[in-house]
């Protein structure tokens, strides 16, 4: 994701580069010279990387025009009730969760009775991946 106007340049100057490899490719001897399953891997691997520069490209341009849909925001204060559930569903308790998190029972008990009010973001993310994991 391009996240300001300096990762935008850097992208931009980076999908340039690419297509212009692209277009190069049939004029350089070295890669004629390799066997077909080889320049297709690396022509392929080259289109990949293009078409992820391209995307984050047009989301960085329509987001600047001010389009951006609130709608798909999720509900932030859904989050620790999510967690929870997620805790439940995968047949965890809070003990449990705790020594995948490498933290005491008591450190979960209190993120849980406070809805994750003191937890970091990082914490919700390592919650989220273990709990994503099991």
């Amino acid at each position: 994701m391009i996240k300001n106007k300096h990762q935008y340049r850097v992208t931009r100057n980076l999908a340039e580069e690419l297509e212009e490899a692209l277009a190069g490719l049939n004029v350089d001897k070295e890669y004629k010279a390799s066997p077909k399953p080889v320049q297709k891997a690396h022509a392929s691997s080259l289109k990949r990387q293009l078409a992820q520069y391209q995307s984050e490209i047009k989301e960085y341009e329509t987001l600047k025009t001010g389009k951006f849909d609130f709608e798909k925001l999720p509900e932030i204060a859904e989050i620790p009730k999510w967690l929870i559930q997620a805790r439940i569903a995968k047949g965890l308790g809070q003990e449990d969760l705790a020594k995948l998190l490498n933290l005491k029972k008591q450190q979960v008990q209190q993120y849980e009775a406070t809805d994750y009010a003191a937890a970091s973001l990082a914490r919700l993310q390592q919650v989220a991946e273990v709990l994503m994991r099991r």
